[in-house]
Formats: C-alpha cells, structure tokens, sequence
C-alpha cells in the first residue's frame, strides 16, 4: 500500500548527525511515510549508515546518490523520485516531534481533495527556545498569498506541498551554482495556490557551522544567478517603497560583486531605483 508521505532529507556529509533524526521517523507511532535520502555527494559513510538503517526495518528508506550540485537539485531529484501524495523537506541537522506524522496525516485529509490548496504549514522550533507548548498547536488559517498577514510566531515555517502541484515547481539549475533559496519555489506556489497555515510545532533542530545558512550572503553572491532571479521575482508581490528600495540595494551589490554586466545590473530590476540607489552611494 502506498504511503501518503514522502519525508524528503537532501544531505551532504552529515553522518554524524543523521542518526537522530533517523531515531525521531523510526519513533513514530504512524509509519505511514517513507523517508527518502538524497545524498549529494558525501564521502563520510553516509550510504553505508543509511544501509544499516534500512537493515533495521523500522521504516521504509530510499537512498539515491547524485554528484555535489546543490541543496536545491536535491530537492528537484527527490522530488522526480517522489510517488507519495505529500512531499515535506526535513533537513538533516533537523528532527520530529513524537507524533508529528500522525499530524501531519490529519492534516493532509483536511486539504487533500481541495484542488485549490497546495499544502500546509507547521513550525520548526530551535532545540534551545524553551517555549510555552499550551499556546500552539490550536491555529489553523487558510493564505492566499502572504501579504494579507502577519507572522506572529517564533519559529521557522516548515511547508509540506502536495507532490503533484510541487512537482510543477521545480528549482531553476545553473550551470556552477549550488545554492538556491528555498523561498523561490514557495513564493512562486503561493502567488498560485492557497496554503494552509498552522501553529503546531512538528520539528526541532539547529543551524549548524558547517550549514547552508552558516554565510548566508557569500551564499547569494557566489550563487549570482538564482540570487538576482529571487530579487526580480520579489518584485511581482506588493511590496512598500522602502521595501522596493532595499531590494534594490542588495540586487545591486551583489550583481555588482558577482560580476553581473552593465545590462543585468541596471535593467535587471527597475532602472530608477538602481540610479537612486547609485545617487545615496554618491552622497555619502
């Protein structure tokens, strides 16, 4: 029988920490998921420690190996080898809460059949925040878009999508770049589809030193093309003038520090704000 979920984990040698994460699925009460490993290129003894997951039948794991591209072509290969219903990215320096598939699958019913809702959220809360667990877990809001509301939670927002409408947005590749934001592909299904917002806290974890986010902005800037499209696309949402301003500033350093030429750093956004840009480095 087909499981309804694909727990998708991209990761890079990280053995040393994936043993937890494994312990949080293996720990769930609902086994109905499988827990798909997209290794991206790791020389740690990732594949033989998956292995001996596997041998050890708690859950059902696939393991694919791809040479070093990128987080984001991870996600895009996973998702061409996903066949469940729900597709949810769990990182591996990440793990569960006790009975978070079971609320996730609760869930999923609620949305399943209503072709207008790409997916649901749920929080991922640091190891470290001591949090007060009576005030969540009791909101559920449907979002056409994200400009009609405020976040009001600590936290990271995790998205699980159905795996037919994700599939549809896949990340852009280029040619020398590893890293694409996450928030490319989720804007771009929430400028099209409802999602379904919740406040229940379904994952823990940490940024680790050796993570994506560990330096961020030398991230955008070594990584030019899928940083400036993020950029551009931004500016289909209703954004503030200052918004659009400070937009405007960041696409231009780092079009400017990646070596982007004349055309993409002055018409690859709006022109005026990029010469107003220019005229407040003048003046200081």
């Amino acid at each position: 029988m087909e499981k309804f979920l694909t727990v998708f984990t991209p990761t890079f040698n990280r053995a040393y920490i994936l043993p937890k994460l494994y312990q949080s699925l293996a720990n769930q009460a609902n086994k109905d998921f499988l827990w798909l490993i997209v290794d991206d290129g790791s020389s740690d003894g990732t594949q033989e420690l998956v292995e001996a997951f596997r041998q050890e039948n708690k859950i059902e794991i696939q393991y694919i190996f791809q040479e070093n591209k990128g987080k984001h072509v991870a996600i895009n290969h996973g998702l061409q080898n996903t066949t469940t219903k729900f597709f949810v990215v769990i990182d591996s320096d990440d793990f569960i809460a006790k009975n978070a598939i079971e609320e996730m699958k609760i869930l999923a019913d609620k949305i399943r059949k209503d072709g207008e809702v790409a997916g649901f959220t749920f929080i991922r809360f640091s190891e470290k925040v001591n949090f007060d667990r009576e005030k969540y877990g009791k909101k559920e809001w449907l979002v056409s878009g994200r400009n009609d509301y405020e976040w009001e939670f600590q936290g990271e927002m995790i998205y699980c999508f159905k795996s037919e409408i994700h599939k549809k947005f896949l990340f852009p590749e280029f040619e020398g770049e590893k890293f694409c934001q996450e928030s490319l592909v989720i804007r771009r299904i929430e400028r099209q589809y409802k999602i379904l917002f919740t406040d229940k806290v379904l994952a823990h974890g940490d940024y680790l030193e050796d993570g994506l986010m560990s330096n961020f902005y030398a991230l955008l800037i070594k990584n030019p093309k899928s940083s400036l499209l993020k950029l551009q696309e931004l500016y289909q949402d209703e954004l503030t003038a200052a918004e659009r301003f400070y937009f405007a500033k960041v696409y231009w350093d780092i079009a400017s520090k990646s070596g982007a030429s004349f055309r993409t750093k002055f018409f690859g956004i709006n022109p005026f704000l990029i010469m107003k840009v220019l005229f407040n480095k003048l003046k200081k």
